[in-house]
């Protein structure tokens, strides 16, 4: 009888671990699946802005009372360095910041406007197709 009891306690046990680790895992996949990894391309960092920095082109944004410009996002490392060689070559130093988005349509955006810039060689086309992105960016995560 005592050891019935140990043996269905054990069961018991063993089944409610293995339950709550399947609903956990679940959970931590679908809250995992909201957050992506994305790249910025950053070219300047300002205590304040002493001049207008033209919005339609950068990505301002004022992060802890610096005023942060970007000038591309991506998902992919291999097209932020695209965009960081291009910046570079006209002597402004630029810098990849990776960050965390949790917009789904933006990111989705963003997955096709990467296969454009994986493809793009002229730096005219790129600039142009970051500064769509750049728009959407404020469009969908901004409110602008």
């Amino acid at each position: 009888m005592k050891k019935n009891f140990i043996f269905y306690a054990f069961l018991a046990l063993l089944l409610g671990f293995v339950s709550a680790e399947v609903i956990y895992n679940d959970y931590k996949k679908n809250l995992d699946e909201t957050k992506y990894n994305a790249y910025l391309v950053q070219i300047g960092s300002f205590d304040e802005l002493d001049y207008e920095v033209n919005s339609d082109n950068y990505l301002v944004l004022n992060e802890d009372g610096v005023y942060n410009v970007y000038a591309g996002i991506t998902t992919k490392l291999d097209n932020a360095s695209k965009i960081k060689k291009l910046y570079d070559s006209k002597n402004i130093k630029s810098y990849i910041k990776p960050t965390i988005i949790d917009n789904v349509e933006f990111i989705s955006n963003l997955k096709q406007f990467d296969i454009l810039l994986e493809e793009v060689e002229n730096n005219d086309n790129l600039i142009s197709i970051n500064d769509v992105i750049i728009s959407r960016y404020e469009e969908l995560i901004l409110g602008k």
